[in-house]
C-alpha cells in the first residue's frame, strides 16, 4: 500500500485487504471456530498443568496453545478471548497487537489479565516507534542498515530517507498503531497489571519461547521490534 498513487488509493488498498482478510477468517472461524475450537482448548489445558498460548504465531512453539486467526484454533483478539479466567501462565505474542487499534489492544489486554493466573505473565513483542525512530535517525549502525535496505524495496522512488522508513513501519503492513514503554505503562495500569518493563527480545523468562525466537526471528525483526513483559503480580513467580 506504500506505493499508492493518492490517499484515496491508498484508502481503497487498505480496505480490501481488510475485506480480504476478514473474509477468510471468517472461513477458519466456520471451519475450526466454537465446538471444534472450544474441543482443542479443552484437550490442551487438561495436558497441561503449566498453560501457555501463543497468538498469531507464524510457527508452532513446543508446549504452547498455538493460535492463529486463520488456523485450527482461531482467536480473535479484538474480541473476548475464549478462554477460561485463570487458566494460563504465559501468553505471547510477536508483531501482532500493532495491526489492531490502540483501544482495541487496551481491551485485549485487559481480557489477558482475566485470563491468566495468579503470576501470570503476558509477553508483547512489536515494532517498537520509540526504538524504530531511534534508530533510524541515529548514526549509522548494523541494526539501521538492516532496516534502511529492507525498507527500500517497497518504495518506487530512487532513494530512501528516514522519514519513508518511519512512515512504512507506521503506515504498511497493515499497521494501525506502534507502541512505546510509556503506552504500556499506562495501558498496565488500566488493565490492572503489577508492572510492565522493556526487555531483551532474546532472553525470555520462558526457555521454550527464547530458543523459538533465537531460530526463527530474522535479525531484522530484532532491529525494529521491542519486547515488553506484563506481570499480574509484583513478583517473577
Amino acid at each position: 500500500m506504500i506505493n499508492a498513487h493518492s490517499e484515496m488509493d491508498f484508502l481503497y488498498r487498505g480496505m480490501r485487504a481488510l475485506i480480504g482478510f476478514r473474509t477468510r477468517a471468517g472461513i477458519a472461524w466456520f471451519r475450526n471456530g466454537h465446538l471444534i475450537r472450544a474441543k482443542a482448548i479443552r484437550k490442551y489445558l487438561a495436558n497441561h498443568s503449566e498453560a501457555k498460548l501463543q497468538l498469531g504465531g507464524t510457527y508452532m512453539i513446543e508446549g504452547f496453545l498455538n493460535s492463529q486467526i486463520l488456523g485450527d484454533v482461531p482467536i480473535d483478539i479484538t474480541s473476548r478471548l475464549p478462554l477460561p479466567d485463570s487458566s494460563f501462565s504465559l501468553i505471547y505474542s510477536s508483531h501482532l497487537v500493532e495491526h489492531i487499534h490502540r483501544k482495541q489492544f487496551a481491551s485485549f489486554l485487559a481480557d489477558s489479565f482475566r485470563v491468566l493466573k495468579p503470576n501470570g505473565i503476558h509477553i508483547v513483542a512489536t515494532p517498537s516507534i520509540e526504538k524504530i525512530s531511534r534508530t533510524i535517525y541515529g548514526p549509522p549502525t548494523h541494526e539501521k542498515t538492516l532496516l534502511m535496505d529492507a525498507g527500500s524495496r517497497f518504495y518506487p522512488e530512487n532513494f530512501h530517507t528516514e522519514s519513508q522508513q518511519l512512515n512504512l513501519s507506521m503506515r504498511a503492513f497493515g499497521h494501525r498503531f506502534l507502541y512505546d514503554l510509556a503506552f504500556m505503562r499506562a495501558a498496565a495500569a488500566e488493565a490492572s497489571f503489577a508492572s510492565v518493563e522493556s526487555v531483551d527480545n532474546l532472553e525470555l523468562p520462558d526457555k521454550a519461547l527464547s530458543r523459538y525466537i533465537k531460530a526463527k526471528k530474522p535479525p531484522r525483526w530484532n532491529a525494529e521490534t521491542e519486547t515488553f513483559i506484563f506481570r499480574t503480580d509484583n513478583s517473577d513467580g
